[in-house]
């Protein structure tokens, strides 16, 4: 699907720009989903090869799971898919009677980079970081790096202290 506006060039470039955004943007209408940009495409396909799971079902479950919460405005979630892959779902209702409801979802991956830029971190400590996102314990990430435990823990000293946090939560709490 996707958001051409009739209503002018203002709504044409502005569904041009959604369109061009690199993170999902989905609008339901009472629970029918009525328009994805292509990066709510692209999830969608991803996460069908991947997890076998339907983005459109997932969230609308999701969206019927909010109940009242949405007529209080906009709510934040975090969703994670069967393997442990975190997405932050915003969503927001639009629209003076609330029947339609914007979604935008953020995959923590798409974060991690400038993450890491910006606080320096390696790519080994990059790589450790995501697998704390995922839930990884020191001795998990040693097994999918090939390293030592203690390994794992002198990197994440390292990432604590050019972050400036002291644990994984306040760690995981930082990048979200």
């Amino acid at each position: 699907m996707s958001a051409r506006g009739s209503a002018g060039s203002a709504s044409v470039r502005f569904g041009a720009i959604v369109d061009a955004l690199p993170i999902a943007v989905l609008v339901f209408r009472r629970e029918q989903l009525i328009y994805s940009n292509a990066a709510a495409h692209h999830l969608a396909t991803r996460l069908r090869a991947r997890h076998r799971s339907e983005l459109a079902v997932v969230l609308r479950d999701h969206l019927q799971g909010l109940g009242d919460k949405l007529d209080r405005g906009p709510v934040v979630s975090l969703l994670t898919a069967r393997h442990g892959e975190p997405f932050y779902i915003y969503v927001t209702p639009i629209g003076s009677d609330g029947a339609d409801i914007a979604v935008s979802i953020r995959e923590l991956g798409m974060t991690m980079g400038a993450f890491s830029q910006r606080y320096r971190l390696s790519r080994r400590e990059a790589q450790i970081v995501e697998l704390v996102m995922l839930g990884y314990r020191n001795r998990d990430i040693a097994g999918a790096l090939g390293t030592a435990p203690a390994t794992i823990k002198k990197h994440l000293t390292h990432v604590f202290d050019k972050v400036g946090v002291d644990t994984r939560t306040q760690l995981v709490s930082r990048i979200a």
